[in-house]
């Protein structure tokens, strides 16, 4: 049986989990701590335009030698194995990459998502037409404006939409809405109405649902806890490596040995990336690109990309071949049962509309490539 150790426990590592356990390998993950999986808002982005994503050389889907119908075969596959796992730990998920809908958070704005939580799915914004919405507010919560939401929702998207005070005595003073987290869901008055809750009540009434939020949510930490389950909590600070393979990481004063190793770190909250005056890739000093190009070869010109437009370190990352084999600056595979996965690949932004669709796909891909040693 293979031996496969996953280093990251957000999404891309829990998906690479998945896959490695489907074709029956013996699967450790290890985590250092939550990533940017935490800061999930509630609403998935996957995918928007295949064919502009082939159109992207350095995009981390187009590098991996797939045509669009590949691509769309493997994206069905782990967002459908990736809801049922999840809808096993009692986090169920609706909707599909093929198709985006419209869903309000807190403020009465509208975010697009191809994947949601159940608990959000009833408030797709198109379903709300012609429907009366009570917009539930808390008076004690002083970060939360029931009626400023309700007005949006009225202006912006034209839904019939009202606020509803729901006083709960025993929150403690200036709450905040995470104080809400957990508590059973008040009923409110109106009647024949859908009903909008902050996120974070528990057991919503058959016409209520859930709007989106800023991180840090009630949505990521859901999502991050389920996600989370079974996994080694330590930080893998050295990989050791011999004859083009690596053999053993060691965290906390433990060596995990396996056959094959997908690192899914994230980028710089998981510990993936480290910033400086050039980013790097810490535990196997990978390369780092920027653009197709390796990041240390552009000297002034990133400094100065990095001054005028911030977002450009979001963009930078590793590189990997058509199995996920990340790669050294001078484009060579340093080693064969290496495999990368997630935030940590660069050439996209992964705060758009492939935000959840890299780190769903590939590590999909690299937990079955690990497995098989692809």
């Amino acid at each position: 049986m293979t031996k496969v150790l996953v280093i990251g426990g957000g999404i891309a590592g829990y998906c690479a989990a998945l896959a490695a356990r489907r074709d029956r390998a013996e699967v450790t993950v290890v985590a250092r701590a939550p990533g940017a999986t935490a800061l999930y808002a509630g609403a998935m982005e996957v995918v928007d335009d295949l064919d502009a994503i082939l159109g992207s050389p350095n995009h981390p889907l187009a590098r991996l030698g797939m045509d669009s119908v590949g691509l769309a075969t493997e994206l069905d596959a782990a967002i459908s194995t990736l809801q049922l796992a999840l809808g096993k730990e009692g986090l169920r998920f609706e909707g599909s990459w093929r198709s985006r809908g419209l869903y309000a958070d807190i403020h009465g704005l509208a975010r697009l998502a191809g994947v949601v939580p159940e608990t959000v799915a009833r408030g797709e914004l198109g379903g709300l037409s012609g429907k009366r919405v009570a917009v539930i507010g808390v008076p004690q919560v002083g970060d939360y404006d029931a009626a400023s939401t309700a007005q949006a929702l009225k202006e912006l998207h034209g839904i019939e939409a009202f606020a509803e005070e729901i006083s709960i005595p025993e929150l403690p003073q200036a709450a905040s809405l995470t104080d809400l987290y957990g508590r059973r869901a008040p009923s409110p008055r109106a009647r024949g109405a859908a009903i909008a809750y902050p996120p974070g009540f528990t057991n919503l009434p058959p016409d209520g649902f859930e709007l989106l939020a800023s991180p840090p949510s009630p949505h990521g930490w859901r999502l991050q806890q389920a996600i989370s389950l079974g996994a080694v909590s330590a930080e893998v600070t050295s990989i050791e490596t011999g004859r083009g393979k690596a053999t053993s990481a060691r965290a906390n004063g433990r060596a995990f040995r396996a056959d094959a190793f997908v690192l899914a770190t994230g980028r710089h909250i998981g510990g993936g990336l480290r910033a400086g005056r050039t980013t790097s890739e810490p535990l196997l000093g990978l390369g780092v690109f920027d653009d197709g190009a390796p990041a240390a070869s552009l000297g002034t010109r990133l400094r100065h990309e990095k001054y005028l437009e911030p977002a450009a370190q979001m963009r930078m990352g590793l590189m990997t071949d058509k199995r996920l084999h990340p790669l050294l600056e001078d484009g060579s595979v340093p080693y064969t049962n290496v495999y990368a996965a997630g935030a940590m690949l660069g050439g996209y932004e992964y705060s758009g509309p492939c935000g959840f669709g890299v780190p769903i796909l590939t590590g999909w891909l690299a937990g079955r490539y690990a497995a098989r040693q692809d």
